[in-house]
């Protein structure tokens, strides 16, 4: 007797996993035809297709040697620095910055936007001499690093007698 409960339960079995199966046949049909632009058989060449293209590109990003990576870590990082108004709450404030760390002397300060003034400074880094910015990069890189620098970076600003080289450093140690 327990013999025939197993041989119905197992027919049972076997004929939910039919309808099972009819289910998702069916399913599958419905989804094959609503996607009738897209032929299955290029899927995988679409795909081996996009995987080659992502994996060139990252190839090349990382081939790429900066021949002055100091002037290009600060052509990446002065514009984040220079939005930040607490460090640079007016034009003046940039304009200074560029001229006593970097050298860089901007005229008619006044009359020019914020997104002029960081224009202008990051473009005149390709000039500048990347020996002399090595040791400003590496201060920079230490305090753009660190939001409790960046703080107190803002702070120092409003001190009397600041310095902007000053102020680098000594944040940077």
């Amino acid at each position: 007797m327990s013999e025939s409960k197993k041989g119905k339960s197992r027919v049972l079995s076997d004929e939910t996993k039919v309808k099972h199966a009819i289910d998702f046949i069916e399913e599958l049909s419905w989804l094959l035809d609503s996607k009738r632009k897209l032929k299955l058989s290029d899927i995988p060449e679409i795909l081996r297709h996009q995987l080659s293209a992502t994996n060139s590109a990252a190839g090349a990003a990382n081939k790429y040697a900066s021949p002055n990576p100091n002037i290009h870590y600060l052509i990446g990082v002065l514009p984040r620095l220079f939005q930040d108004k607490k460090i640079f709450p007016k034009n003046e404030d940039i304009a200074s910055f560029a001229s006593d760390v970097l050298g860089v002397d901007i005229s008619r300060v006044e009359k020019r936007s914020k997104y002029e003034l960081i224009g202008m400074v990051v473009c005149e880094c390709n000039e500048l001499d990347d020996s002399k910015l090595e040791e400003m990069v590496s201060a920079l890189a230490v305090v753009t690093g660190n939001s409790e620098k960046i703080s107190r970076f803002a702070e120092e600003r409003k001190a009397t007698g600041f310095s902007w080289n000053e102020t680098i450093r000594k944040l940077a140690e």
